[in-house]
Parts: C-alpha cells; sequence; structure tokens
C-alpha cells in the first residue's frame, strides 16, 4: 500500500471499528440461523481483533 497520511489511517480505523461493531450485532441473530455461520463471524471478530491490534501498533510507530 502507498503511504497514507493521518487523516486517512484515522478513517481507516474507523472503518474497522464500525466493521467489528456490525458484527458483533449481528452475531446473535446469524446464530438463530446457523451456529455454523455465527462460529465463522465469531473467527471474523477475532481476526479484526488481531488486524486492528496491528493496526495500532503501526499507527503508533509512525
Amino acid at each position: 500500500m502507498d503511504h497514507i497520511g493521518p487523516s486517512e489511517r484515522q478513517i481507516l480505523d474507523e472503518d474497522l471499528q464500525i466493521i467489528r461493531v456490525t458484527l458483533a450485532t449481528i452475531i446473535t441473530d446469524i446464530r438463530q440461523f446457523s451456529s455454523r455461520a455465527a462460529d465463522a463471524v465469531q473467527d471474523a471478530l477475532a481476526k479484526l481483533d488481531s488486524a486492528q491490534e496491528e493496526f495500532a501498533r503501526l499507527n503508533k510507530s509512525r
């Protein structure tokens, strides 16, 4: 990825937060239809958390 400025990093961070909140909000509804699908969303949340931690780490080093 090309160099991105602070405002773009902030927007990306906010986008990641929105995605996380959205997934966390709908996981209960998804589980009513499919526990397997809900488990996949739970895995996605864990990976998203890891991505956010890495993104935050990279932002601190700049």
